[in-house]
């Protein structure tokens, strides 16, 4: 039976996830570097610093905002590398230790950042200019490799092929809800402040992970077996041929039950899962219709050759 472990739990507590595509499958390459950054897609102004050592489980919210500012809090680098080359955490091989200890606080002013277009296996400006980013002020330099690691298949658990009462089509357009957004954007209005999820409740685009539950809206399987991947430390590809959007909601407990840090609270509407529920393997079988096949194959990785703590604004 798959368990969550308790370390990737408390990762996926106070991060709001929101899955823009799937990680693209490994394939044997031969060792070659990592993308550079273009050397002209950068920010215009940037404020790098060490964040306050406050615990806090109330969310990490980022993005662009209007004017062209980008803000991303109490952030590690590990993450930033992450978000930059589009890659999954396992994906990332050594450094430091403090690049996944130590937080920083990053504004950045972009005045002419357009509304990105997702394209799957291309990075979107927001990317290269994190990349940029990264490159100017932590000096991080990678190369990228390919290994033999545990890989994973996500299925279709029953021989008839039925679905799970969780795992339901989509209708959303997402892509009309975000071109609404856009447009408001881009007309000055402020964005409307996030209103935290009801029990139950699936947001109508992306995905939210928390203790023990995953809430997805307008999900492909492809996506939310990269999403699986994240949580559980290795690749899986989708291998159910199910397509279109989904509506996914798994709610399971942990192997070992997380432990708040002294001083932190919980978002409003998150609690901890119960100790009596299902682990992750019977709930995606029971409540989704799926399960995963365990093996090995090549991976392609970043490995850090070197990185540096960020230089004084």
């Amino acid at each position: 039976m798959q368990r969550l472990p308790a370390r990737r739990v408390t990762r996926w507590a106070y991060l709001a996830v929101i899955i823009a595509s799937a990680t693209a499958a490994s394939r044997a390459q031969e060792q070659t570097p990592a993308p550079t950054p273009d050397a002209d897609v950068k920010f215009e102004v940037t404020s790098v610093k060490k964040s306050a050592p406050t615990p806090n489980l109330q969310g990490i919210r980022f993005g662009l905002q209007p004017s062209g500012r980008f803000a991303i809090p109490g952030m590690p680098v590990n993450a930033l590398i992450t978000m930059a080359y589009g890659i999954q955490r396992f994906q990332l091989i050594g450094g430091p230790g403090w690049i996944n200890t130590d937080r920083f606080d990053i504004n950045a002013i972009e005045e002419d950042l357009p509304i990105p277009a997702t394209v799957l296996g291309t990075p979107t400006r927001m990317q290269l200019l994190m990349q940029s980013l990264l490159k100017e002020r932590f000096a991080l330099v990678m190369h990228k490799e390919t290994r033999e690691l545990p890989v994973s298949y996500l299925v279709v658990a029953r021989e008839d092929r039925r679905l799970g009462e969780r795992l339901r089509p989509s209708t959303v357009d997402c892509q009309a809800l975000f071109a609404e957004r856009a447009k408001a954007a881009r007309g000055g209005a402020p964005p409307a402040p996030p209103t935290p999820l009801k029990p139950g409740e699936i947001p109508p685009c992306g995905a939210v992970g928390g203790f023990g539950r995953i809430a997805a809206g307008s999900m492909q399987m492809s996506n939310f077996a990269s999403m699986l991947g994240s949580m559980l430390g290795r690749p899986i590809y989708d291998r159910t041929n199910l397509t279109g959007n989904f509506e996914i909601l798994l709610e399971y407990t942990p192997d070992q039950m997380p432990q708040l840090p002294p001083g932190a609270t919980l978002p409003p509407g998150l609690t901890l899962p119960s100790p009596d529920g299902p682990s992750l393997a019977t709930a995606l079988q029971e409540q989704l219709g799926l399960k995963l096949d365990n093996t090995r194959g090549p991976v392609d990785v970043f490995v850090v050759d070197s990185v540096e703590q960020p230089s004084p604004d």
